[in-house]
C-alpha cells in the first residue's frame, strides 16, 4: 500500500492529538488518496461538526478534520484569536502532517472566515474551496436594510447575548463582531470556489434576520461574493437552514465531488 508519509499510520485511527502553540489539538485523518481535503468546522462544536458527512466521503481522498484551539475536544486557547490566527494553526497542522500539495478546503460558518484567511495567507496552498453557509460580515447589513429603525437595536441585542455567553469561553468572539469585510477575489485569487447557502424559511420568525426577505438576502449576498471569482459557483437551497451539511448532506457531498473532479493544475 502506498502511503502519504507520515499520516499513513493514522489513516485508520480515530482522533489523534498534536501540539500547536502549547495547546493540544485533536484531529483525524481518513483515507490515503492523492487529493487532500481539509474540513474546517463552524464555531464551537469542533470536528464532530462534520459527522453527518464524514463517514460517507468520496473514495480516493485524504480527508483531515480537526478542532480549533478552545473548541471541540482540543485544549484551551488563550485570549482572543482572529481568523488569521486560526488559519496559521491550520497551516501548522498541515505542516506537521507533511501535507505539501494544494488542498480542497471545506468550511462551515465561521470556519469560512478561517478558510478565506488561510487562502489569502498561503498562496497556491488551496486548490479549491467549498464554503457551506459561511459567515459573512454583511449579516448586520441584512437587518439594517430590512428594518432601519429597529434593526440596530436587534443587532445590539444579539451582540450582547453573544458576549454574555461567549466572553471567556469563545476565543473567536471579538473577531466575529469586527465586521471589517469579507476577504474576496483580490485577496484570495482565481481558484474554484463553491458557496452553498441555506435559505430555508422560518415558520415563526422571532427576529428580522429570520424573516423571508432576510433569508433571501442571505443567499443573495453569498452569491454576490462568490460571483467575483471567475470560477465561482453559488448554490442556494431552500431545503436547509444554517446547518446545510446536516440538513442536506448529499448536497454537500455532491458539490465536493464536483470539485474533486476538476483537473489538477
Amino acid at each position: 500500500m502506498q502511503c502519504i508519509v507520515p499520516i499513513c499510520a493514522v489513516t485508520t485511527a480515530s482522533a489523534a492529538e498534536t501540539t500547536i502553540d502549547n495547546s493540544f489539538v485533536e484531529y483525524e485523518v481518513k483515507g490515503n488518496g492523492p487529493q487532500v481535503v481539509l474540513f474546517e468546522a463552524g464555531a464551537t462544536p469542533g470536528m464532530v461538526d462534520w459527522d453527518s458527512i464524514w463517514y460517507n466521503l468520496p473514495d480516493g481522498i485524504t480527508a483531515i478534520r480537526y478542532s480549533r484551539r478552545g473548541e471541540g475536544g482540543s485544549g484551551a486557547c488563550t485570549g482572543q484569536m482572529s481568523a488569521a490566527d486560526y488559519a496559521d494553526d491550520a497551516a501548522e497542522l498541515l505542516a506537521k502532517l507533511e501535507i505539501s500539495s494544494p488542498i480542497i478546503y471545506v468550511a462551515h460558518s465561521y470556519g469560512g472566515d478561517v478558510a478565506r484567511d488561510f487562502a489569502s495567507r498561503n498562496p497556491n496552498a488551496v486548490r479549491s474551496m467549498l464554503l457551506v453557509d459561511p459567515s459573512t460580515d454583511r449579516d448586520v447589513e441584512i437587518i439594517t436594510t430590512l428594518d432601519p429603525v429597529n434593526g440596530p437595536g436587534e443587532i445590539e441585542a444579539i451582540k450582547a447575548n453573544d458576549f454574555a455567553v461567549g466572553e471567556g469561553n469563545w476565543c473567536f468572539l471579538h473577531d466575529s463582531w469586527l465586521k471589517d469585510g469579507d476577504l474576496g477575489f483580490a485577496e484570495i485569487g482565481d481558484i474554484p470556489i463553491t458557496v452553498i447557502s441555506g435559505v430555508r424559511k422560518v415558520e415563526e420568525p422571532s427576529m428580522v434576520f429570520e424573516i423571508d426577505a432576510a433569508r433571501a438576502l442571505w443567499g443573495q449576498f453569498h452569491s454576490e461574493w462568490v460571483s467575483e471569482f471567475p470560477r465561482g459557483r453559488a448554490v442556494v437551497t431552500e431545503g436547509s437552514g444554517h446547518m446545510v451539511h446536516q440538513d442536506e448532506p448529499d448536497l454537500v457531498l455532491e458539490e465536493l465531488s464536483a470539485l474533486l473532479e476538476l483537473p489538477l493544475e
